[in-house]
């Protein structure tokens, strides 16, 4: 699979993603931003709430995803 391949995921699959992130982030307090892992799992949230909102992320965004404490990502419903 090349890197910029695109690939079909239904809605509900993404939400489901989203979701375990989600509560993933919960568990582990992630959105302190304390560790590597903690940042990763918020800027992976992020970016699945943004392919739901149907929104491309930009790069300010993508380095507030990781780096910005307490920042929480919200699915428009």
């Amino acid at each position: 699979m090349k890197v910029n391949e695109t690939i079909n995921v239904t809605l509900w699959e993404l939400k489901e993603i989203a979701n375990t992130l989600r509560m993933v982030a919960n568990e582990l307090d992630c959105p302190k931003r304390e560790s590597c892992l903690d940042r990763n799992v918020m800027r992976s949230c992020n970016n699945v709430v943004d392919i739901i909102n149907g929104k491309e992320s930009s790069l300010h965004e993508n380095i507030d995803y990781y780096m910005k404490v307490g920042q929480i990502p919200n699915i428009n419903e």
